[in-house]
């Protein structure tokens, strides 16, 4: 295997999926990991990897490989018509990766902290849809320039200060900061995300996620 360059890196954890509930549960895994993708070297296609920080970067837990177009990866929002509060219906902020193909899903949520100014575990920042933006067009096939995507975020719009200790060096491979963050804390009890990511609405299609390689 040749070497490894991730295009993004973010704070993630990875979720189990219970559909013989109802309504079908998201039950988080408290494990800290960070999701990131790469291009591969011998298939050129993007590999859509997960590992917990403790895992080196050749050794993930999760690696698909993903054909242009097949997959996408969507923030789990708040749906109802002329919501425009970016909230989760669940009491985390998680994010489906789909595919055309078939009807399997991964899930997962996000583990930096959350940058809503009375700390809503829900509250999706416009840091978290932008970067949740780039992974979808990396998925699509598209060539995406990250430093610049991620120079365009807005700061600071109705929460804290999005460039915070969270998003900075925690981010950069090889600093591997085991302590959790606040949002890991109160999720890692066990309690159930409740929602049915299958659900996802329209305003949902912007995408989403968390953290990045800034």
């Amino acid at each position: 295997m040749g070497s490894i360059a991730p295009i993004i890196t973010f704070k993630a954890g990875i979720c189990d999926y219970d559909v013989s509930s109802d309504p079908p549960k998201v039950i988080p895994k408290p494990t800290p990991g960070y999701l990131y993708l790469y291009e591969g070297e011998d298939d050129e296609l993007i590999h859509f990897c997960w590992r917990p920080r403790s895992a080196s970067l050749r050794n993930p837990e999760l690696d698909l490989v993903m054909v242009p177009g097949d997959g996408i990866f969507k923030p789990h929002q708040m749906s109802e018509p002329g919501d425009h509060s970016k909230t989760s219906p669940t009491n985390g902020r998680i994010f489906v990766l789909r595919f055309q193909s078939s009807s399997a899903r991964h899930v997962f949520w996000l583990q930096s902290k959350s940058q809503h100014a009375q700390g809503d575990a829900g509250w999706f920042s416009p840091r978290d849809i932008q970067l949740g933006k780039i992974v979808n067009k990396l998925l699509q096939g598209d060539q995406v320039n990250v430093q610049e995507e991620l120079s365009n975020i807005p700061r600071g719009q109705g929460g804290r200060n999005d460039n915070d200790d969270d998003d900075n060096e925690d981010h950069m491979e090889g600093v591997r900061r085991e302590s959790q963050t606040g949002a890991a804390e109160n999720l890692a009890s066990g309690d159930p995300f409740i929602g049915d990511p299958s659900n996802e609405g329209e305003e949902s299609r912007e995408g989403g996620a968390d953290g990045g390689r800034a």
